[in-house]
């Protein structure tokens, strides 16, 4: 069994920011970046294949806005990406309602997997890409709604706006947006909440990938690349999280899109292990797999978490909060469980929670 160990210490201010992955000891020397997470599918043929859900951008891309609004073809943005494996045409969405990006303009960016954790961005609730990606394969525009008028660009683009940059329903400077009605943009996010909690693309869909600009002033955009059928490799990924028997509460209970536990309140004092279960939807863990389990200290304000993996498995990334609210806030004041925004809190005293999330892959040999 591998054991990770994380010590916090609250009286030495060590906070961990929202694009910070905490390092998980010598078992991970050898890892760079992310876990891959991979979906396994079955194709026409019967066969088993993957998707990649975390491809990685091996760097800043180049990219060039060819229309914008009534002008595109149907989206938000015509883009243009000179270089990198993303060179390209793409139709493009905006997930920044407050920065500005206009035709013609051309600017440089990062590119990140909207299923990855996504570094410090403006995008204020980076909880609902799972509704954006289902949205963006459902080739809402030039449809019928319920209403019998065909869904337009517009009503797209705001309700990804409301969904993702937590948009006020009385959008004042919505002109780029026209033709577009509430009505037909409503119905739009009620689907997707209704119907894209958890969605994840599979073969023959379009993943999102996030550009971040180099330049704050800039829009971040979304577009969708084809995901194909790969081979499968040795190593395959789920994201996990520690669950204890009593006193946790599932984040889709409390009203987030994303399954997962807190663990709390915590008095001082507590000496406690919790299990870890990977693949676990909708908190469901028949569906999941015990991956190991997670041992937390939290005696006179100092925080110690160990993760102990199970034979089999390796954890490529933790991602720990503990605070005395139930729920971390992101810096937009509201309460978050995407894990790329855990911290620490300084100070801590009295009761709290603590959230314990880890990307947990198989080690390539047969299990124990």
């Amino acid at each position: 069994m591998k054991k990770l160990t994380l010590t916090i210490m609250a009286l030495v201010a060590l906070v961990f920011v929202a694009c910070e992955v905490e390092p998980a000891g010598e078992d991970l020397e050898a890892i760079a970046g992310k876990g891959k997470l991979k979906k396994e599918k079955i194709n026409d043929d019967s066969e088993e294949c993957v998707v990649d859900l975390f491809p990685s951008f091996s760097s800043v891309v180049n990219i060039c806005v060819d229309a914008k609004g009534i002008d595109a073809s149907g989206a938000y943005f015509d883009l243009t990406i000179n270089d990198t494996e993303l060179a390209g045409a793409y139709a493009a969405w905006c997930m920044d309602f407050e920065a500005a990006l206009n035709a013609g303009q051309c600017f440089e960016g990062n590119a990140y997997s909207s299923y990855s954790v996504i570094p410090d961005s403006g995008i204020e609730q980076p909880e609902n890409f799972d509704l954006i990606n289902w949205i963006i394969n459902q080739n809402f525009v030039g449809k019928a709604s319920s209403g019998g008028e065909l869904f337009t660009f517009g009503d797209v683009q705001y309700a990804m706006w409301v969904l993702i940059d937590n948009l006020a329903y009385d959008c004042n400077d919505c002109s780029n947006l026209n033709p577009w009605e509430i009505n037909r943009a409503q119905e739009i996010i009620d689907a997707a909440l209704l119907n894209g909690e958890g969605y994840e693309p599979g073969i023959g869909d379009l993943l999102g990938v996030v550009i971040i600009p180099t330049d704050n002033t800039v829009q971040s955009v979304i577009i969708g690349i084809p995901l194909e059928c790969e081979q499968e490799p040795s190593l395959s990924c789920e994201t996990a999280f520690a669950r204890g028997s009593v006193g946790n509460t599932c984040f889709i209970g409390e009203g987030f899109n994303r399954w997962g536990w807190t663990i709390g309140p915590l008095a001082d004092g507590t000496e406690e292990s919790y299990e870890v279960y990977a693949a676990a939807g909708q908190c469901d863990v028949d569906k999941g797999i015990l991956v190991g389990t997670v041992d937390v200290s939290y005696t006179d304000g100092d925080v110690s978490v160990i993760y102990n993996i199970n034979d089999g498995y390796v954890a490529t990334e933790t991602h720990t909060y503990a605070g005395n609210d139930m729920f971390p806030t992101a810096k937009n004041g509201k309460e978050t469980v995407a894990p790329g925004q855990y911290y620490i809190e300084e100070d801590l005293s009295g009761e709290i929670y603590v959230i314990a999330h880890a990307v947990v892959c198989t080690d390539g040999e047969d299990e124990q």
